[in-house]
């Protein structure tokens, strides 16, 4: 979920920055008229890729979080092994 909202978020920034730029290019005033209506675009798809930045981070938060639960049950499991065999 978070590569595809990537590459969306990418597609709907680049293709709204594409047609500023070809209409810009084609006609002289229709260039800041663009950039007008197309910059919403382009914020939208800037925050849905930002939106999968973030979910790929919290990924990467739980499994270093489920990592290090299995690692202080271990711990706490030789404890409890060391402590019952003294």
């Amino acid at each position: 979920m978070d590569g595809f909202l990537k590459i969306i978020g990418m597609a709907i920034f680049v293709i709204a920055l594409g047609a500023v730029v070809i209409l810009a290019a084609s006609t002289r005033g229709a260039g800041m008229a663009a950039i007008v209506y197309a910059l919403p675009v382009m914020v939208g798809g800037a925050a849905i890729y930002a939106l999968g930045a973030i979910l790929t981070n919290l990924i990467a938060i739980r499994e270093a979080s489920d990592r290090q639960a299995a690692a202080l049950t271990e711990l706490v499991a030789q404890r409890r092994t060391a402590t019952l065999s003294t």
